[in-house]
């Protein structure tokens, strides 16, 4: 805790008051605006941050000085270190498996770098131009929308300090966080599923079509990914009575907290986490374990708290918590439509909207078969023990969020649930390398999985592709406007439509570096405008009525050319 007190004292001590009040003015356009506190509110938080953390490492100085706490200290860095080992083991294959898993993941990871490189720039465009380039504390304390994924965008900020090119400290970040993610669930799966099936489980998920677009697109989602891996493994470890639980509750707590402050919704993770660890130490009486399962929740509450202090302080609980995509519906809109909203949402999450849960029903239907198979004795003991161990907690961690969202009456986007298709596909997994044990000499089914898998690979890239021409022809257009700019002589710039406003600034940080630049939403009184910019055929809310044509003009961008002595007045244009 003292840790986390101290990073947001850190954080605080970046700026002064007058620089934490002047938030709002980095993108005008959001009607939203930072709660008014004062200078002492910003000192106290600020030096009371300081405090706890002072008092954390005092009383860490306290416990390695007592000869008991060393021991416990020593055990715990011991069982990380047999942990540790037990993830590079999974790595460790024979000659075939490894041929397999190496082209597998070579031909992935080209696929993602592609996509890193061609996707057009949206969603972290504003990460980019909000966050990340606005310094270390714009992106811990400010929450306009719920786009900030603060441990993501703080990450992609320290790659800023080194470069500011999108690429470089948007993409390339979320892509090693990609990589590492994958191997980690394939390495932990695999000693407790055999290869096959941990390779099945982590390509499968890897190629679908939301893993791969957040995979090239600078956004928190993997990083949610590779924490609920560790949330889960962590989770098996414990409920499986293990002599050396330390290492596993730090790891617990550590994934808990980081997670929550990449995405709030990191809690449906630990409300699956913790319910199944509730679950399991009830049905086994062990008392003092649920006693621990109910500290460490305690500890990750109060870190996650302690890490968003900079944000509530600035930003407020009431939009932390306040935004769209987590506001309760009413009773009856909530139920006319969770049907449908399950069978997308199921349906996205197995790769495709509309026809994608009649691959979930069917994986269900037979993982229902294995558990019944095994239940009465008719799967081999090794299968009924995968079952067991991984198969039943991983059925819960898919099943659980939907308790929490009826309890809620919210319908969280996909892309928030996308941690919980993990769980799916391990499902998966079990389900064909069953069918595999069970008819392994069958080439017809053979035959069949390969197609599928080919099928399923090349329709989740084809998604991915496919949606990118239209943004990235409208994106260019606005690139294009602001080269052209760029080639005339520099001037302030009048841009009130909120797209062009916030396409420019990102351009110019990210691509146009070599000149200064100035972009006013509103026109400030007295000010000679030379540049005007608006949406062509009368769109958007600003429309400009000049006496002359604009001097560029393409899809989605008007540039007006305002001669010098011409009377540029609010009357020159009107605003719908």
């Amino acid at each position: 805790m003292g840790s986390c007190a101290g990073y947001a004292a850190l954080v605080l001590s970046t700026v002064d008051w007058g620089e934490a009040r002047s938030l709002d003015f980095i993108f005008p356009f959001y009607g939203w605006r930072t709660r008014p506190f004062t200078a002492a509110d910003f000192n106290l938080l600020r030096q009371s941050l300081g405090l706890t953390a002072t008092v954390g490492a005092v009383v860490l100085a306290a416990l390695v000085s007592n000869a008991a706490a060393r021991r416990e200290l020593q055990q715990l860095r011991g069982e990380a270190a047999v942990s540790w080992c037990h993830l590079r083991q999974g790595l460790q294959m024979t000659g075939r498996e490894r041929r397999w898993a190496m082209v597998l993941f070579a031909v992935l990871t080209v696929l993602r770098l592609y996509f890193s490189l061609t996707n057009p720039e949206y969603d972290d465009a504003v990460s980019y131009e909000v966050f990340v380039n606005k310094g270390l504390f714009a992106t811990t304390a400010y929450y306009p929308i719920p786009n900030n994924h603060v441990f993501s965008n703080t990450i992609s900020w320290v790659f800023y300090q080194v470069s500011a090119d999108f690429w470089w400290c948007m993409r390339l970040p979320v892509l090693l966080i990609s990589t590492v993610a994958t191997l980690g669930w394939f390495a932990a799966l695999k000693p407790r599923i055999g290869f096959r099936a941990a390779t099945i489980a982590t390509a499968a998920f890897a190629w679908l079509q939301l893993s791969l677009y957040h995979a090239g697109v600078g956004r928190g989602y993997w990083l949610v990914i590779g924490l609920a891996g560790i949330v889960f493994f962590c989770t098996l470890r414990l409920t499986e009575a293990t002599p050396r639980p330390r290492a596993a509750w730090v790891a617990l707590a550590a994934a808990g907290i980081l997670g929550c402050y990449t995405v709030p919704t990191f809690a449906y993770v630990l409300a699956s986490a913790f319910s199944w660890l509730g679950l399991c130490f009830i049905r086994k009486g062990r008392w003092r374990q649920l006693f621990f399962a109910g500290l460490i929740g305690g500890l990750i509450g109060l870190g996650t708290a302690l890490l968003y202090a900079p944000l509530l302080l600035v930003s407020g609980f009431d939009k932390f918590v306040g935004n769209g995509y987590v506001a309760a519906l009413e009773p009856s809109v909530f139920w006319a439509g969770l049907p449908a909203y399950i069978w997308h949402n199921e349906g996205f999450l197995a790769g495709q909207r509309t026809l994608g849960a009649l691959i979930t029903l069917p994986i269900l239907a037979l993982t229902g078969l294995l558990f019944y198979l095994a239940h009465t004795g008719q799967l081999p003991a090794e299968h009924a023990q995968r079952l067991r161990r991984v198969g039943r907690p991983a059925l819960w961690f898919v099943a659980l969020p939907y308790g929490v969202i009826l309890f809620q009456h919210v319908f969280p986007p996909e892309r928030v649930m996308l941690y919980k298709a993990c769980f799916f596909f391990i499902l998966l997994g079990l389900v064909v390398d069953w069918l595999l044990l069970r008819w392994p000499a069958s080439q017809p089914l053979r035959r069949a999985l390969v197609m599928l898998a080919i099928g399923f690979a090349a329709y989740e890239s084809y998604s991915v592709i496919r949606v990118n021409p239209a943004a990235r022809s409208t994106n260019g257009a606005y690139y294009a406007a602001l080269h052209w700019l760029s080639t005339q002589p520099a001037s302030t710039v009048l841009v009130p439509e909120p797209t062009h406003n916030l396409f420019f600034r990102f351009y110019a940080h990210s691509r146009e570096r070599q000149r200064p630049w100035h972009f006013d939403n509103l026109q400030q009184p007295h000010a000679r405008y030379r540049y005007v910019v608006a949406f062509p055929n009368d769109r958007g809310f600003f429309k400009p009525r000049f006496p002359f044509a604009p001097a560029y003009h393409n899809s989605e961008v008007d540039i007006y050319v305002v001669p010098p002595n011409y009377p540029l007045q609010a009357n020159a244009w009107r605003h719908d």
